[in-house]
């Protein structure tokens, strides 16, 4: 009987400790995403800010367009009706991007902005 307690015991003992090293893991996060849609020669919305390791993601609602940085940082291939872009942001910065189609470097017409701030 002695036995069987001390195996119980020792048995309890090693679950409870193997719960505690479990619940002390950080847990992963979830991916960070934020989406941005464009139509009508527009992008909303126009100005975005995400910290670094953020994934932005446009979908195209209507049209044909493209997305590209100003500074060459991402293109995109031409985007048809629901046609998908995606970039992940690994450095802080400003990002401005524009349509190839609509808009133009610096903000003009169909443009918008990425704010990219570093991890707290």
């Amino acid at each position: 009987m002695r036995r069987l307690m001390t195996s119980i015991l020792m048995m309890t003992a090693l679950l409870v400790m193997t719960l505690m090293m479990t619940e002390a893991r950080p847990k992963p996060q979830a991916a960070k995403r934020v989406t941005v849609k464009f139509s009508n020669f527009k992008f909303e919305p126009k100005v975005v800010t995400v910290s670094v390791g953020t994934t932005v993601e446009w979908i195209n609602e209507a049209g044909t367009h493209t997305i590209e940085a100003d500074n060459g940082a991402f293109t995109s291939a031409t985007l048809s009706a629901n046609g998908k872009f995606e970039h992940k942001f690994d450095k802080p910065g400003t990002y401005a991007y524009h349509c190839n189609f609509h808009g133009s470097k610096g903000g003009k017409d169909m443009a918008g902005t990425i704010k990219v701030t570093a991890k707290k």
